[in-house]
């Protein structure tokens, strides 16, 4: 059954390509709790036809989600940070940026903010890990639904610091 809660998803590279489709093929999240910050319109009207909330303003994702899942090379993180760190007192930020610890990013974002930093491998034998470390004090309510985004891609390894 799937999660009633709102997904954002902002910088969509290869890791959140792949879990957009996990998400949608094993119905972790119905497509209408799904909100993409995207500003190509051509990739915009992509995400539109599969029912998803699309728009090109980060703050408008970021304020109909719960969850939201941060991707992007690790020298444009600072950039994406930097457009939601307002918004996100309360909600659930998900980085999948390699090499950025659930510290660093809570020192950029607003108070109250729990955060899941995610280390992903693809291994040898074709099989997909991600590692998730929860920040302190992460709401337990809120795990299952974070990691089965990330079991739809794989298998999970999960720390709580």
């Amino acid at each position: 059954m799937a999660h009633s809660i709102g997904l954002g998803m902002i910088g969509m590279n290869d890791i959140a390509e792949r879990i957009l489709d996990g998400v949608l093929k094993n119905n972790v999240v119905t497509p209408k709790h799904i909100h993409i910050a995207e500003k190509d319109a051509v990739r915009r009207e992509h995400y539109l036809g599969l029912g998803i909330d699309c728009a090109p303003d980060v703050s408008a994702s970021m304020l109909r989600s719960e969850i939201m899942i941060v991707s992007s090379a690790k020298q444009e993180f600072s950039t994406l940070l930097s457009s939601i760190c307002g918004t996100t007192r309360g909600r659930v930020l998900v980085s999948t940026i390699p090499g950025r610890s659930c510290e660093y990013i809570q020192d950029r974002v607003a108070k109250a903010t729990n955060v899941v930093c995610v280390e992903s491998e693809d291994r040898e034998d074709g099989t997909h890990l991600s590692r998730l470390t929860y920040s302190k004090r992460f709401p337990n309510h809120m795990k299952s639904a974070v990691e089965d985004i990330f079991r739809s891609i794989g298998d999970i390894e999960t720390v709580q610091l």
